[in-house]
């Protein structure tokens, strides 16, 4: 590499020299002008002057550029700046880092740390300045100068230089952790500066352990609050946490209902969690896959209530919506277990379940369907018209509504249009088995069915009053009985009323009012064809 010094003064020298030159050539060219302007005409003259007077302004102007040039140069330090001429295949003072990021190299002059005082003093190229001062760019020169903001002493900036003074060091470490009360830094005692290397060694001298809270009496409450670290990882290690998958949780409930010496709490709380898992559908399946779907038909049998009652809820979450695990229950016998559970004398609890159960079993499933006619269910269900208890109403209602269902889902597949697939087709044919309104008429469901137009909950009397619409054709002949006819125009008049200041409220809800419709349509629809 090739350098050349040239100082400021040498400099200076040069451009007075060639200024000097420059002003003899424009002299003489001047005299020359003005020697052949005499011998020209007079206009000719006139633009000759004028041209002669734009030279001598711009000489001027030349002449007092090169004065303050000079002005300069007498009022610069004496710091020498050097021009350094580098061959371009040895030019490395910009170059990338490895992740391409071009890193601008600085002399270590301009690393040094900047001590600020009362007097405006030049801020170097990449210099850091501490914070809190005073910064201004110079406008003759351009530069960034700082000083102390006023009435700073600069005491807080001589802190850090005393503490650092005052601080023990073997001499070996150039990196040297200082402290002043609360403060605390590192500084380097060989150079002003630290480089790339050493910042991260710096930053590894910092104790990561520091309590930040420096009142003893405030860090020993704030200890009190929370437990130490280490006996944390004792208990963590300790605990030793095994997570189980779904069908593991199934094995190990199916193991303690099954235990010889499992109590009655034990076989309950067994099946109760077994229920939770059962209500997914792939849970169900795996419950009939590792063998325990048998376990819960036979429960339905079991001699102790709650136990039965458990079986029921299990069955019920399981089939539900699941045709592969509906198939089981019905072959394995379910729907036997649950006529007689809710025919029998048992309590409406365990009642209330089977029927969930069926409900759940019976919908959008033809084969159970057919299976619940050929075992008597209809008969099963006309038992609790004959329960006297007030509680068996809902039971009644359940019923009711969960033959709505069944017919009108056999009305839409039925006479809806014909499927062009395969099983569409097999699902047609096995609707077309099921001959549910004919038994229904048949066992006296339409004298049924009105009898519960005397209960109190609008919901349940909603359901009745569909199912009723629904069957309004084959049994118009026994709705046309004067009690019927009488509850039904009772109603008309009652829901008229609510319908009303349901209308008035205008809350945009319509309940009220499609009620009152509907038992509006079945005497309109009665009063037409008796």
């Amino acid at each position: 590499m090739r350098r050349i010094a040239v100082t400021e003064e040498l400099l200076d020298l040069v451009s007075i020299q060639q200024a000097r030159y420059k002003l003899k050539l424009n002299f003489r060219s001047v005299l020359s002008a003005h020697i052949k302007m005499m011998a020209l005409p007079r206009r000719t003259t006139l633009h000759a002057f004028h041209l002669l007077t734009l030279g001598l302004f711009l000489l001027s102007c030349y002449l007092s550029v090169i004065g303050q040039i000079n002005v300069k140069g007498e009022k610069a330090d004496n710091k020498h700046t050097a021009i350094v001429a580098v061959d371009a295949q040895e030019d490395d003072s910009n170059k990338e880092d490895e992740d391409g990021v071009e890193i601008q190299t600085y002399d270590e002059e301009d690393m040094e740390v900047f001590q600020p005082t009362s007097k405006w003093q030049t801020i170097k190229a990449g210099q850091a300045i501490p914070a809190g001062l005073h910064v201004q760019i110079n406008l003759e020169t351009g530069l960034k100068e700082a000083k102390l903001m006023e009435g700073d002493d600069g005491s807080r900036y001589r802190k850090v230089k005393d503490a650092l003074s005052e601080q023990p060091n073997d001499g070996k470490d150039p990196l040297q952790v200082w402290s002043d009360g609360e403060h605390q830094g590192v500084a380097n005692k060989e150079h002003p500066y630290f480089t790339k290397k050493e910042l991260k060694e710096a930053l590894k001298k910092f104790k990561a352990s520091q309590d930040d809270v420096k009142d003893k009496e405030a860090a020993e409450k704030l200890r009190s609050q929370y437990r130490p670290i280490d006996e944390l990882k004792k208990d963590y290690e300790q605990l030793k946490v095994n997570i189980e998958s779904d069908i593991e949780i199934m094995q190990r409930l199916v193991k303690i209902y099954n235990a010889s010496n499992a109590s009655l709490e034990e076989r309950q709380m067994a099946l109760h969690d077994l229920e939770y898992y059962a209500h997914q559908i792939d849970n169900a399946r795996d419950l009939v896959s590792i063998g325990a779907f048998h376990l819960i038909i036979q429960a339905l049998n079991d001699t102790e209530q709650i136990i039965r009652q458990e079986a029921a809820f299990v069955m019920g979450s399981a089939v539900q919506s699941n045709p592969h695990v509906q198939v089981v229950a019905v072959d394995g016998g379910a729907l036997q277990q649950l006529l007689r559970l809710i025919s029998s004398t048992e309590s409406f609890s365990v009642r209330k379940k089977a029927m969930y159960a069926m409900s759940a079993l019976l919908r959008h499933f033809p084969y159970a369907q057919l299976k619940f006619l050929q075992l008597g269910g209809l008969s099963s269900f006309s038992t609790l018209f004959k329960e006297t208890d007030v509680k068996m109403t809902s039971l009644k209602v359940k019923a009711v509504t969960l033959l709505h269902d069944m017919l009108l889902e056999h009305k839409l597949i039925t006479e809806g249009d014909i499927p062009s697939d395969e099983v569409g087709q097999q699902r047609l044919n096995q609707y077309k088995l099921v001959n549910l309104l004919p038994a229904m008429l048949n066992q006296g469901w339409c004298d049924l069915i009105p009898t519960l137009l005397d209960v109190p909950d609008h919901d349940a009397r909603e359901k009745i009053l569909l199912t009723m619409e629904l069957l309004l054709k084959p049994c118009q002949d026994h709705y046309q009985s004067i009690h019927v006819i009488e509850r039904l125009s009772n109603l008309k008049e009652e829901y008229e009323q609510f319908a009303s200041e349901e209308k008035m409220s205008n809350d945009g809800d319509e309940y009220f009012q499609g009620i009152f419709h509907l038992v509006g349509d079945i005497i309109t629809r009665l009063q037409v064809n008796s």
